[in-house]
């Protein structure tokens, strides 16, 4: 009798540990809950980070076009050119390609240049960035009282 007596305490004993060192389903759950919540934060916050990365280099690139812009109307209104010749000239290029053609590798770098062209259409000028962020830029029309501008079509 002793010896079954013995045999029992020792499978109680031991189911006691394994019970008290061992995790139940609902702290199972409650964590599996908060590595969720943890990875969703996570996950949003760098999803955030390359929307704004995007729509950073989207407003870079129309602050490019707006300077390479500039600098060909410096050049193409000085010396034996005239402001008149020079808005004419802007004014017969009504396409995305007329405009970045003026411009050219003169006025933009070359693979700047080319990732415009081959992403643009019409009259919206688009890079892959704009393409994602759903932007194009359009070149507005020079007129005697308005300065050509580079704006968010």
């Amino acid at each position: 009798m002793k010896h079954g007596l013995l045999k029992w305490s020792f499978f109680k004993r031991w189911a006691c540990r394994w019970r008290a060192s061992g995790f139940t389903l609902i702290e199972l759950l409650l964590v599996i809950a908060i590595i969720g919540i943890m990875s969703t934060l996570i996950i949003t916050t760098v999803s955030n980070a390359a929307v704004d990365a995007r729509l950073t280099l989207c407003y870079q690139q129309q602050v490019t076009l707006q300077d390479a812009l500039n600098a060909w109307i410096a050049a193409n209104s000085s010396g034996t050119n005239t402001l008149a010749s020079a808005r004419n000239t802007y004014n017969g290029a009504s396409t995305a390609a007329g405009w970045l053609g003026l411009l050219g590798s003169e006025y933009l770098h070359q693979s700047t240049y080319d990732h415009l062209l081959s992403n643009s259409t019409g009259t919206q000028i688009k890079s892959e960035a704009m393409i994602k962020s759903s932007k194009s830029l359009k070149f507005t029309t020079w007129s005697a009282t308005n300065y050509p501008t580079v704006e968010w079509n």
